[in-house]
């Protein structure tokens, strides 16, 4: 069970472990290359006229999109469950709420 290391397994894993701990650096600073900014007005106005809450008209959509997508597989209790938990992509909002 005593089993000693010799000097070149010793060197061969830290140079290993070294060029490990090297990368994973190296990849950590390129990460900062993604960036969150705030949203300037014109921006902020499209996104959230973008799923068309005033009218529904896309939320009825994805409404149909679900019905379409489900037909003939399920039942109508469960159509209506997986519309009732399905959110809309752009504003977040229930599909439902419009």
């Amino acid at each position: 069970m005593d089993r000693a290391v010799t000097r070149r397994q010793l060197l061969s894993t830290t140079i290993l472990a070294c060029t490990g701990a090297a990368a994973l650096l190296a990849s950590t600073r390129l990460a900062r290359a993604l960036s969150v900014e705030p949203m300037n007005s014109e921006t902020q106005r499209v996104y959230l006229s973008a799923c068309g809450t005033r009218d529904g008209s896309y939320h009825r959509q994805l409404i149909a999109e679900v019905r379409d997508k489900l037909q003939n597989t399920v039942t109508e209790a469960q159509i209506e469950a997986a519309i009732a938990a399905t959110t809309c992509p752009v504003c977040g909002c229930p599909i439902t709420a419009s």
